[in-house]
C-alpha cells in the first residue's frame, strides 16, 4: 500500500515550505532514511528523507512550488502499484475525491470499446497548492486550465501560461472601479534565491501582522568597557579561548532587563499571547546571502562565560550551514548588532512572533561636561528597540531600555 511524504514543520512559525530540488525521479527506488528532495523554509534548507523504503510513485510538486505544512510532497509504494488518492492526505485539493457518479460508474459493466464516451463534469482536478493559490489570487477558473503535469496536474507554469495568454475565465467581477493595491502572496520575493525569498515573505508577514514602533536611546558605556577589560585580564590565563566581546556583555544585560520587564519577553501567535519566564535569546547572524537567527535557549541560566562560548558556537554553526531547525527556532526575543558596520541607529524588524527586537549600533565617542564644568570625552552605545504596539506601549519599551542602561552603566550587576 502506498504511503505519503508530507511537508514537515521545521519551526513554530513555519506555515509552508518551498521545494528546492528533487533528488529522485518517479520510478526510482528509495531506501528508508535516504534524502528524496530538498525544501527551504523561512530560515533554512533541509533534506526530506524517506520514512520508508519502496519506489517513488509520484511527485506532487515541482521545484519552486510552495506547499503548506502537512501537504503531500510525494507518494512511495511498491513497484507497479498505483498511487492512491486516499493515501495522499492532502486536504488542500491535490486531488478531489471521486464523485458519486464516478463511484457508481466504476461498479457498472464497462461499455463497448466503440461506444461514444459520455461527457461528464470535470469533478476530479489535480492541481499543486501553489497553482491553486495563484489561480485564486488572479480569479482564474481552474476548470478552464489544461494541466501539463502528471495525471494532468495543473502546475505553476500552467497558470503562468494562462496569465501570459490572457485566455482565462474571470469568475469574479470587481466590486468597485478603484484598483486594489494588494500584493499576491505568490509574488513576494519572486525571482530571488530561496533564502532571500523566505526572508522577504517573513519580513512582509512581520510588518503585516504587527504594529511596529522603534525607540532610540544612547547609553554611556565607559564603565562597561572598563569592566570588559578587567574580566579579560582576570581570565586570559585560565580561559584563553573565551572571547569576551561587548556583544556578550550586552546579551547578558538584555537577559537581565527582560527578566525585569517581562512583557517584552513574549510572543503573540494565532491569537494567543505568551509571556515567558525563560529567555530564549535569538542572535541575528549575517551570512553572505541572507540572515539566520540561532537561539540561546534558557539564556537566563547562563553565566557570562557560558554565554560567550554558546554565542560563538551557534553563530559558527549558522555561518557554516550546520544549524538545524531546533537551533533556529523558539526564540522569545532577538538582538541584532550592526556596530561593526558603523551604523548608529536603525529600525530592526520584529522576528515573528516576538514582541521585541533590540538593535545595537556602533560605539560613539562624544564630548561631555563633568560636574565641575570641564569638558571630557565619553563612549556611548546607541540602541534601537522595535516593539509590537499591539502588545506593549511605548512606556514599557522605554522601561526596558532604562533597565538595560542600568546594567550597562553598573556592569558589576551582570555577575550578581
Amino acid at each position: 500500500m502506498s504511503e505519503t511524504i508530507v511537508m514537515p514543520k521545521l519551526g513554530m512559525t513555519m506555515t509552508e515550505g518551498t521545494i528546492t530540488e528533487w533528488y529522485k525521479d518517479v520510478g526510482d527506488s528509495v531506501t528508508k532514511g535516504e534524502p528524496v528532495l530538498m525544501i527551504s523554509s523561512e530560515k533554512l534548507n533541509q533534506d526530506v528523507e524517506a520514512p520508508f523504503s519502496g519506489v517513488l510513485l509520484e511527485r506532487l510538486g515541482e521545484v519552486e512550488d510552495e506547499l503548506k505544512v502537512g501537504e503531500a510532497l510525494a507518494v512511495i509504494g511498491e513497484e507497479g502499484e498505483k498511487a492512491s488518492a486516499a493515501n495522499k492526505q492532502d486536504t488542500n485539493a491535490v486531488s478531489v475525491e471521486l464523485t458519486e457518479y464516478e463511484k457508481a460508474d466504476s461498479s457498472a459493466e464497462k461499455p463497448p470499446m466503440n461506444a461514444k464516451k459520455e461527457q461528464v463534469p470535470r469533478d476530479r482536478i489535480f492541481i499543486t497548492p501553489l497553482a491553486r493559490r495563484m489561480a485564486k489570487d488572479q480569479a482564474i477558473d481552474i476548470e478552464t486550465v489544461e494541466g501539463s503535469g502528471g495525471n494532468g496536474r495543473i502546475t505553476k507554469r500552467d497558470i503562468e501560461r494562462v496569465l501570459a495568454n490572457g485566455s482565462f475565465k474571470n469568475t469574479e467581477q470587481p466590486k468597485e472601479s478603484i484598483p486594489q493595491q494588494t500584493v499576491s502572496s505568490t509574488s513576494i520575493g519572486a525571482g530571488l534565491s530561496p533564502m532571500r525569498k523566505a526572508i522577504a515573505r517573513n519580513m512582509r508577514e512581520s510588518l503585516a501582522q504587527s504594529a511596529q514602533l522603534t525607540l532610540h536611546r544612547k547609553v554611556n558605556a565607559d564603565q562597561l568597557i572598563e569592566f570588559q577589560q578587567t574580566l579579560r585580564n582576570k581570565i586570559s590565563a585560565s580561559h584563553p579561548d573565551i572571547k569576551l566581546s561587548l556583544t556578550v556583555l550586552l546579551a547578558r544585560a538584555t537577559v537581565l532587563a527582560l527578566q525585569e520587564v517581562q512583557s517584552m519577553n513574549s510572543t503573540y501567535h494565532d491569537g494567543k499571547l505568551t509571556v515567558y519566564d525563560e529567555v530564549h535569546l535569538g542572535i541575528a547572524t549575517s551570512l553572505d546571502d541572507g540572515l539566520l537567527v540561532p537561539v540561546i535557549k534558557n539564556a537566563q541560566q547562563k553565566t557570562i562565560g557560558a554565554l560567550a562560548d554558546e554565542m560563538k558556537e551557534i553563530t559558527e554553526k549558522a555561518r557554516s550551514g550546520e544549524a538545524d531547525s531546533a537551533l533556529l527556532s523558539g526564540s522569545t526575543f532577538t538582538i541584532t548588532n550592526l556596530g561593526a558596520s558603523g551604523i548608529e541607529y536603525f529600525t530592526p524588524i520584529l522576528n515573528p512572533t516576538e514582541t521585541g527586537i533590540l538593535g545595537i549600533g556602533s560605539l560613539q565617542e562624544e564630548l561631555a561636561l563633568t560636574k565641575d564644568g570641564t569638558v571630557t570625552t565619553c563612549r556611548k552605545i546607541p540602541f534601537s528597540i522595535t516593539f509590537d504596539h499591539q502588545i506593549v506601549d511605548g512606556t514599557k519599551a522605554a522601561e526596558f531600555l532604562s533597565a538595560l542602561a542600568k546594567y550597562i552603566e553598573s556592569p558589576y550587576l551582570l555577575v550578581l
